[in-house]
């Protein structure tokens, strides 16, 4: 009677290590116009709340 051994899986975790990695890589990446036009907006806006706040009040 042979005995059967099994042989454990390896690898898995590089790789899901890679998958990850360059999903997050390609994401960044493809958003970053999107980014760089959502922190021109923050800082539009941050700076008409300022302009807003420092105004006389009539």
């Amino acid at each position: 009677m042979a005995v059967l051994t099994r042989r454990k899986p390896r690898g898995q975790a590089m790789v899901e290590y890679a998958v990850v990695t360059a999903a997050l890589m390609g994401f960044t990446v493809m958003g970053w116009p999107f980014l760089v036009q959502l922190l021109n907006s923050l800082h539009r806006y941050f700076n008409s709340i300022y302009y807003v706040v420092q105004s006389p009040i009539p």
